[in-house]
């Protein structure tokens, strides 16, 4: 369903017109062709045919990206532009479960660009407190995680939690006011509640039924994978980081995964019934404090979990770790690609399994670079991608591992030792 955003337009060269709203500006040919250069760049290789639900992948619209470029421009000129469903990936883990990923089609990703670029810069002040490090320009989880790390010697206890199934339980309706509340540029506003209104289509009953047990519902929450659904998540929970610092409590926030330092573990429980309480005010929640949860309160003593990582006791204060479980994670992640079927499944074949393996080695390498335990990271990622290697090649292909020799092994990618 397209719809209207105000007046305002573009003359023959393409340029805004004297007057023109700020979605003529925000989604000029210029700005929406530098979005999808950006977009063409940043997409890995393998992702570049994974298709929305126009059957349409970066390589097809690359194919005529000058033509596809100047129609997407006209429609959003003459508001005939209008979002689509998102096509559904449910892609298997290790585990056995599944994975959702929403895909929009090339044209969404490129205006949503467009829109997140734009609100990104120009509220990146407002979004960026003392508070929240995720998703915020200037702003990453290695800083999220030094600061935890800093204030931790200050403050010792900890108190951790997580917002239960936070993106898949935001109220559109609170979104709603606060993007009339933050977000100035009324013309802007349509293009935004379409955005979090976008859904899954549901090809089949089959695939309806799996994304229901994902505990997706529709009309409830702002679905992943949309370049948007970041910047929602952080304008959602602005109001939340400012009661935290009028509070005076000490707290880092990435995305929904939230640590509060406290002096002491009485603290610990005032910041953890005050988050259920401020959460519950706007349709979230956060787990209870109990056996095997996801909120936990740490003593100094105890390695602290955040993001991935630990907080852990260390000759001279404290040092950031990669944790145990995160570490079981990404063996886990590696060991997808000892799968043939799953592979296919993902386009993976021979010719590019090692560089597939490689790239994602080498991803969470530099992701994890500032952890004291990087070594122990290094000797892991390699007898588990070692593994999966094996587990192709021997149970997968029928090569007989034990037989071969040792230029062989190394040729494969293994040690030259069986």
């Amino acid at each position: 369903m397209a719809f209207s955003a105000g007046s305002g337009g573009f003359n023959a060269s393409g340029t805004p017109e004297m007057g023109s709203t700020a979605y003529d500006q925000v989604l000029s040919h210029a700005t929406l062709s530098a979005v999808w250069k950006h977009l063409y760049k940043k997409t890995k290789l393998l992702s570049r045919n994974t298709t929305g639900i126009d059957g349409q992948s970066i390589n097809d619209f690359h194919l005529d990206a000058k033509g596809n470029l100047v129609r997407l421009a006209r429609d959003i000129r003459e508001r005939k532009f209008s979002f689509s469903p998102l096509k559904p990936y449910l892609v298997p883990k290790p585990s056995g479960k599944k994975r959702l990923i929403c895909v929009p089609t090339v044209r969404d990703r490129i205006v949503q660009g467009a829109l997140a670029g734009y609100l990104g810069d120009k509220y990146a002040l407002k979004l960026a407190n003392n508070i929240s490090f995720g998703f915020i320009k200037g702003r990453s989880v290695h800083m999220a995680a030094d600061i935890a790390c800093a204030l931790r010697r200050e403050r010792s206890w900890v108190y951790k939690t997580d917002i239960t199934a936070f993106f898949d339980s935001i109220p559109r309706a609170d979104l709603q006011n606060a993007i009339k509340k933050l977000i100035k540029e009324r013309s802007l506003h349509p293009l935004l509640f379409a955005a979090l209104e976008c859904e899954v289509d549901s090809p089949s009953r089959s695939v309806a039924a799996e994304i229901a047990k994902l505990g997706i519902k529709r009309g409830l929450g702002v679905r992943q994978g949309m370049p948007l659904s970041p910047f929602f998540s952080n304008l959602l929970l602005v109001d939340f980081d400012q009661k935290v610092e009028q509070s005076g409590a000490t707290a880092v926030r990435y995305a929904d995964d939230l640590i509060f330092l406290c002096r002491d573990e009485s603290e610990c429980h005032q910041v953890a019934a005050f988050c259920k309480n401020e959460f519950n005010k706007i349709g979230l929640d956060v787990p209870a404090l109990a056996p095997g949860s996801k909120s936990v309160i740490y003593a100094p003593h105890h390695a602290a979990e955040f993001l991935g990582l630990e907080l852990a006791p260390a000759v001279a204060g404290y040092e950031l770790r990669l944790a145990d479980t995160q570490l079981l994670r990404l063996k886990q992640e590696l060991l997808g690609f000892s799968n043939i079927k799953q592979l296919l499944s993902r386009n993976i074949t021979l010719r590019t399994l090692g560089q597939t393996i490689a790239a994602k080695r080498d991803g969470y390498l530099g992701a994890y670079d500032m952890c004291a335990n990087i070594e122990d990271l290094q000797l892991e990622l390699r007898k588990t991608e070692h593994k999966a290697l094996r587990a192709i090649y021997g149970a997968g292909l029928g090569i007989k591992l034990s037989e071969i020799g040792a230029d062989a092994r190394a040729f494969l990618g293994l040690s030259r030792k069986p």
